[in-house]
């Protein structure tokens, strides 16, 4: 199909039709084409700047432009005719300033990179435990408390994220609003959610880690996020957190468990591997030099 038979517009686009070209390059490729945050942002209000491509009123392509960071899917019936690249060129005047998600890093994604001198900047691992069990749990360090989430955790459970995640552009930016969207989506639930805290000589309680489980399926579940306070950190929190978590997604039934974790993180993806997880797929975001670094 040629580029000529295609139109491209900036118009909101239909949620449903997007999650239904998402499934569709789901189906093909054995990944996502756009990751949480993008979904999120479409059910709430759309990115900063979006744009879709029609075929005879048939949506084959989309893309958003946040933070920098470039997204595009096309229906694998019409790939190889220009659709990507007219996307990309509708988002930005600017595309070699852009930084570009590749989820899976699929060959596709790497000729394109590759034919525009485009280089990977970061990669995102993904790595399962699978089977899920049986689980070791080890108990949390003396005065430290395992429970569950409580609406009143939200603002110290904000701010250890974002002490945690200082390094990470997405986890670490997570604010109050970010986190109502997250526990609005239907995959939700409160008892997924596990806060560790300690009492301080005052008698006052604070919140130093937390570990938010996510169930995909029936067989499948994620260490959605686990994060220690840097301050409370090396103490054993974070081995506890994360294997109270996996034995709560155990007792649920899970049969695997997934987790996301930064390529450049060797510490905490030993920590996983130690753990049992192994890494199975990578995600890649590719950028041309002299790009702006503090945004890839």
């Amino acid at each position: 199909m040629s580029l000529q038979r295609t139109t491209f517009s900036t118009a909101v686009p239909d949620t449903a039709e997007v999650r239904s070209l998402v499934e569709a390059a789901r189906a093909v490729d054995g990944t996502a084409a756009l990751n949480e945050a993008a979904m999120i942002s479409i059910n709430h209000g759309g990115p900063e700047r979006q744009v879709t491509a029609h075929s005879a009123e048939a949506l084959i392509g989309y893309g958003l432009l946040a933070d920098g960071h470039v997204q595009v899917v096309v229906d694998p019936d019409h790939r190889r005719s220009g659709v990507a690249t007219g996307i990309v060129a509708e988002l930005s005047d600017h595309p070699r300033s852009l930084a570009y998600w590749a989820f899976g890093d699929l060959a596709g994604a790497r000729a394109w990179a590759a034919a525009r001198g485009a280089e990977p900047v970061r990669k995102l691992l993904i790595m399962e435990r699978s089977p899920a069990g049986p689980v070791e749990v080890v108990p949390p360090p003396a005065g430290v408390t395992i429970r569950g989430y409580r609406a009143e955790d939200a603002e110290e459970l904000i701010a250890v994220n974002a002490r945690a995640f200082s390094h990470h552009p997405e986890q670490g930016a997570m604010d109050a609003a970010d986190l109502a969207s997250r526990m609005s989506e239907d995959w939700y639930r409160p008892e997924d959610l596990l806060v560790a805290t300690v009492t301080d000589a005052d008698g006052r309680s604070r919140l130093t880690g937390f570990h938010w489980t996510k169930q995909h399926d029936a067989e499948t579940g994620e260490v959605y996020v686990l994060a220690v306070d840097p301050e409370a950190g090396g103490g054993g929190i974070g081995r506890a957190l994360l294997t109270a978590g996996l034995q709560h997604l155990v007792d649920l039934g899970k049969q695997r468990v997934i987790l996301y974790v930064e390529d450049d993180q060797p510490r905490v993806v030993e920590i996983y591997r130690r753990a049992g997880f192994e890494v199975i797929h990578q995600d890649v975001v590719y950028a041309f030099p002299g790009a702006d670094s503090d945004r890839v």
